[in-house]
């Protein structure tokens, strides 16, 4: 196969069926390269690389991700997440906001290093399956971090600092982001750093619709309760969620709701970051701190 390849580039060829007949090449043993499909590109991206099987969202959707990498540039690379449209042809207006919801949270946060970058949002060719397209970064998700147990003490100040940060630029941006999970959390491989995404259900307080299921929510381990009953939610249900992913990352369990502070108590945190992960899982919003600037003010001395 060399010896083909360097007569080709000898004739300045672009392939080697340029140079040989298909007889010849049979005999040299040269196998051609599959043609590309249609479906292996999207625009100017190509799939490079699927990443997941198809899953449910929370309001009914099917999605997976995929590796895509840019026709001209081939240097950039990026994320995407495909719904498959297929089964709401009669329910396309009704979903149109849950579809751009992401897009639209990433704008108005603009750059923030524990955000999702968005590049474009598009529909495939067929029509039938919406594509959201963000920065590529390189890393695994908190959950699957989180399989290999609990997180070192420098790791989760790091990981739950950023969480904070990045919770922080979204409320400030007039977003609750409703189902923080570590399924939706990216460390960067380079530094650990955590990366917010996947902002479907987040719920924008001014100036936009309210996105959410027309049926109940399911059961999530992480979910603020004011917001499984659909009832008012404000900035407080975000502070929930980020005491249920710290009570994980430092027991490595997922603690029944109600029950973290005994486990809790156990774990070497330091007082300020006890006390207000505690205050963060008080069942009744009233009971939590105000705002996420009282909990980066009580870890900011975590290391």
């Amino acid at each position: 196969m060399k010896s083909i390849n360097k007569v080709r580039i000898a004739f300045k060829m672009e392939t080697n069926e340029e140079l040989f007949s298909p007889e010849e090449l049979e005999k040299l043993g040269y196998v051609p390269p599959p043609p590309e499909r249609p479906h292996d590109w999207l625009n100017e991206w190509r799939i490079e690389e699927r990443l997941s099987r198809w899953q449910d969202t929370s309001n009914g959707f099917q999605y997976r991700f995929a590796k895509l990498r840019h026709r001209e540039l081939p240097n950039r690379i990026a994320r995407g997440k495909e719904f498959d449209l297929g089964m709401l042809k009669h329910e396309r207006e009704r979903v149109n906001d849950q579809l751009r919801r992401h897009p639209e949270t990433c704008d108005r946060v603009g750059r923030h290093p524990n955000v999702a970058e968005n590049i474009t949002a598009t529909l495939d060719l067929s029509g039938s399956h919406w594509w959201v397209i963000d920065r590529w970064v390189e890393g695994t998700t908190l959950a699957e971090r989180l399989l290999e147990g609990p997180l070192r003490r420098d790791e989760a100040a790091t990981v739950m600092g950023g969480i904070a940060e990045g919770l922080a630029a979204l409320h400030r941006a007039g977003v609750v982001r409703r189902e923080l999970s570590p399924r939706f959390v990216i460390l960067r491989a380079e530094d650990g750093a955590p990366v917010l995404t996947d902002f479907e259900l987040a719920k924008i307080l001014e100036g936009a619709p309210t996105v959410s299921k027309r049926e109940a929510w399911p059961d999530d381990p992480y979910r603020a309760l004011e917001v499984e009953a659909g009832g008012d939610v404000n900035e407080q249900a975000d502070l929930y969620s980020w005491g249920r992913i710290l009570a994980h990352v430092v027991s490595g369990m997922k603690l029944a709701k109600g029950r973290e502070a005994e486990t809790l108590a156990k774990v070497n945190l330091p007082k300020p970051v006890l006390d207000i992960v505690t205050a963060c899982l008080r069942k009744q919003r009233s009971e939590r701190p105000p705002n996420i600037q009282a909990v980066l003010k009580a870890i900011q001395s975590w290391k």
